[in-house]
C-alpha cells in the first residue's frame, strides 16, 4: 500500500513538474486592458489627460513578438467628451520591459466607438521583467502624436464601462 502511495505522490509531482515546465516554455504574455486614470505613469510613459474605460479587451504577445491586440469601446469616461474618442484618431500598442518600453506597433485608426485592431510583428527582448502593454495615442484631428501617452494598459482587475453602478 505504502508502494501505490509513493507512486501516486510521484506521478502528481511529475504532473506538476511537467505543466510548469510548459508554462515556463509558453512565453505569452496575454491578458486584458483597463482604461487608464488621470496622473498614472507606466515605464516612464504618463497617461493621458482624461479617465478612459475598455467595455471589451484581449491581447497576445508571443515570445518571438507575434502581437495581437482587440478591443472595443475604449472612450473617456468623464467630461465633456464622455463615451467618445475625443480627438483621438489612431493608436499603437507599446510594449514594456524592465520598466523601459521596447518595442511599439503600427498606429492603427481608432473608431469613433472606441474599438481597433492591432495585428504586427515587434521585437520581444529574451528577459521581459514585469512586461506591460500600453495603448497609447498615436494620433488626433489635428496630427500624429510621436511617444503618445497611453489611454489603456493591461490590468489584473476588469475594465468598467462608463456609466456602470459600483452602488449595489
Amino acid at each position: 500500500m505504502r508502494k501505490k502511495q509513493n507512486l501516486m505522490v510521484l506521478a502528481i509531482g511529475l504532473g506538476l513538474l511537467t505543466g510548469a515546465a510548459a508554462a515556463y516554455e509558453n512565453r505569452d504574455f496575454h491578458g486584458q486592458l483597463a482604461g487608464s486614470a488621470v496622473g498614472e505613469h507606466v515605464a516612464g510613459v504618463p497617461s493621458g489627460g482624461a479617465p478612459w474605460v475598455v467595455a471589451n479587451s484581449e491581447f497576445n504577445i508571443t515570445a518571438n513578438g507575434r502581437i495581437q491586440v482587440e478591443f472595443r469601446g475604449l472612450v473617456i469616461s468623464t467630461g465633456a467628451f464622455i463615451n467618445t474618442v475625443g480627438p483621438v484618431t489612431m493608436v499603437n500598442a507599446s510594449l514594456a520591459c524592465n520598466d523601459v518600453v521596447v518595442a511599439t506597433t503600427i498606429a492603427v485608426p481608432l473608431s469613433s466607438g472606441g474599438d481597433a485592431s492591432i495585428h504586427d510583428q515587434i521585437t520581444v527582448p529574451a528577459r521581459c521583467i514585469a512586461p506591460a502593454l500600453l495603448i497609447r495615442i498615436a494620433a488626433t484631428t489635428k496630427g500624429p502624436v510621436a511617444n503618445g501617452p497611453f489611454i489603456a494598459v493591461n490590468a489584473l482587475a476588469g475594465s468598467t464601462q462608463a456609466g456602470d453602478d459600483h452602488d449595489h
